[in-house]
């Protein structure tokens, strides 16, 4: 992982983690829904960066996020930054810091120096609006256009099942 202390720009040849959690984020042929990559209303959408990383880590951040949501990691796909930038998004880091201790347990996020957002642009006439949905479909749609195949978590060797 990343030095807290010193996170560095997103460089335009990274790759960057998209975790599919839920079941209903991949299609039957295995590939990533296109409403998976719409961000939220902040406009935002997290992402995790390989830079420094190891692969445990990386499915490690995988099962957080999914414990978080008290869903099932299906898996993941792995974009270029360079790519999400010709698309129209600006990619950034955005490291997040482990939430205190008086945090409830089953809430509480644990700390992610590699974690990214894939900023999507905003309305031209209002710059604090967020693009309509067809517009932000657009984006995900371009960024998925080469079928991006779901990545599948390890298996956990004695269960035969993900490693959740």
């Amino acid at each position: 992982m990343l030095d807290p202390a010193a996170v560095p720009d997103v460089g335009d040849e990274e790759i960057l983690a998209r975790f599919a959690i839920g079941k209903r984020a991949v299609r039957a042929d295995g590939t990533l829904k296109d409403n998976e990559l719409l961000p939220p209303p902040s406009g935002k959408l997290s992402v995790m960066r390989h830079l420094e990383a190891t692969e445990q880590e990386i499915w490690d951040e995988g099962r957080e996020v999914a414990r978080l949501r008290a869903k099932e990691l299906v898996g993941r796909i792995d974009l270029n930054s360079g790519e999400c930038r010709r698309v129209g998004l600006q990619v950034i880091k955005a490291p997040l810091v482990a939430d205190p201790p008086s945090k409830p347990e089953p809430q509480r996020r644990l700390a992610n120096p590699n974690h990214a957002d894939l900023v999507f642009p905003t309305a031209a006439a209002i710059p604090t609006t967020p693009l309509p949905k067809a517009d932000q479909m657009a984006i995900a749609k371009a960024l998925v256009a080469n079928g991006f195949r779901v990545i599948p978590p390890p298996m956990d060797t004695e269960k035969k099942t993900p490693a959740i």
